[in-house]
């Protein structure tokens, strides 16, 4: 008798179009990963609720396309208490009102960015760029000396600093939301900033190194927002 792990490697070697009911074989279905062999499905199938399977992890590798029914119990799903909630591009717009025509950057939050160690700058390029992009009025980065010309170069949107002790104090002071880790750094440079930042009790955002250094010294915050993929998470 064949084991389950050959009947999946045969289906998917069969060149005939997968589907898979409820979730594709081998997927766990409460965190996407895949331990073992694991059914590469071209359609998923599935009823009643969406499983956390089937939306992270590994599931975009081998759900396919994913089809979904609630069987008509939709107001039963919503009183029902979950660990995880989904939200959709439409249920956004509703969170993210247009802005007023007269309105200005200073009006759209300020936000400090701290990173950008040596030979690391473009991940604190990339990061304030991504906050202008997403509509943060005011934003300030905090990086290496060398960092300065550069960033200002690609973005002359970014308010961009020396990193140091002193303006590290008044930029926590000046803005509402404070991200920390990307191109951060193991160093000291690096360990110094995050011990600074820790102690402020402001929205923040830990990416990257900032994690790699929690990991080292975990804690929990109400004001912390982590970002970690698979690797960091896993520490």
């Amino acid at each position: 008798r064949e084991s389950i792990s050959q009947l999946i490697d045969h289906a998917n070697s069969h060149p005939a179009p997968i589907a898979a009911v409820d979730i594709p074989s081998g997927l766990l279905a409460e965190t996407g990963a895949t331990p073992g062999a694991v059914i590469n499905a071209d359609n998923t199938i599935t009823f009643i609720a969406l499983k956390p399977g089937l939306l992270t992890g590994k599931a975009r590798d081998v759900t396919g396309q994913l089809h979904f029914d609630s069987l008509g119990l939709d107001s039963w799903l919503a009183g029902q208490e979950t660990k995880i909630q989904r939200f959709s591009a439409e249920q956004l717009s509703h969170w993210l009102k247009p802005r007023r025509p007269t309105s200005h950057k200073g009006d759209h939050g300020r936000l400090v960015i701290i990173g950008g160690d040596h030979g690391t700058a473009g991940a604190i390029r990339m990061t304030g760029e991504a906050a202008l992009r997403a509509g943060a009025g005011l934003v300030r980065v905090l990086t290496r000396s060398e960092n300065i010309a550069p960033l200002l170069t690609a973005r002359p949107e970014l308010m961009v600093h020396e990193l140091t002790m002193d303006s590290l104090t008044e930029s926590l002071e000046w803005a509402d939301v404070v991200v920390i880790g990307p191109g951060l750094g193991q160093q000291e440079w690096g360990k110094k900033a995050l011990q600074k930042v820790e102690n402020f009790r402001k929205p923040m955002l830990w990416d990257a190194d900032a994690l790699n250094l929690l990991a080292i010294n975990p804690d929990k915050r109400h004001n912390r927002v982590i970002t970690p993929h698979p690797g960091e998470a896993a520490r």
